[in-house]
C-alpha cells in the first residue's frame, strides 16, 4: 500500500516536499509578480520562491514581497536578514486548506506581516494578517491594510 502511495507522488514533490505546480498556478504566480512589480517597484522587492527558515524546516512561498532591498548578483545564497512583509501562497489542487492555513500561521509567527492565499478553483484571494480580520476577495481591489498593498483582483486572475 505504501509503495502505491509513493508512486502517485512525483519526483518534484518528493524533492521539494510540496505539490507540483500546474499551468494555472504558474500563470497566477506570473500575474502576481508582474502586477505587484508594476505598481510597487520603487517601494518593494517582489520575488518568487525564496526559502525562509522556520525552525528546523523551511517554507518557500510562491511570491514574496520584501521592503526594498538591493540585488547582489555575485551573492549566490543571500542570507535573509528579515522576513518578507508579504508572502503569497497559491493553493495547489492536492493541498488542503488546512495545510495552507498552517503554513500561513507559521509565516505570521515568523514575522511576516501578511499572507495571501489564492484559491484558483474557487477564484478567491484571502488576506490573513495578525491584528486584522481575515478577509476573502472575489472581485474588486484586494486591500491589505497590514502592509499597505492594493492590487486589482482581475490582475491576479487575469487570463490574458
Amino acid at each position: 500500500m505504501e509503495e502505491q502511495l509513493l508512486e502517485a507522488v512525483s519526483d518534484y514533490e518528493l524533492e521539494r516536499g510540496k505539490p507540483m505546480p500546474n499551468f494555472n498556478h504558474g500563470y497566477i504566480q506570473a500575474n502576481l509578480i508582474v502586477g505587484l512589480r508594476e505598481r510597487y517597484r520603487k517601494q518593494f522587492s517582489v520575488v518568487s520562491k525564496v526559502s525562509i527558515p522556520i525552525g528546523n524546516t523551511t517554507s518557500t512561498p510562491d511570491v514574496l514581497v520584501f521592503n526594498k532591498r538591493s540585488v547582489n548578483w555575485l551573492e549566490t545564497k543571500p542570507a535573509l536578514t528579515e522576513p518578507p512583509i508579504l508572502a503569497i501562497e497559491i493553493q495547489s489542487p492536492s493541498q488542503s486548506i488546512e495545510t495552507v492555513m498552517d503554513k500561513a500561521k507559521a509565516l505570521l509567527e515568523l514575522g511576516v506581516k501578511s499572507v495571501w492565499i489564492v484559491q484558483p478553483h474557487f477564484r478567491t484571494v484571502t488576506v490573513v494578517s495578525n491584528g486584522y480580520p481575515l478577509k476573502t476577495f472575489v472581485e474588486g481591489i484586494i486591500t491589505d491594510k497590514a502592509v499597505g498593498i492594493e492590487l486589482s483582483f482581475d490582475t491576479v486572475l487575469a487570463t490574458e
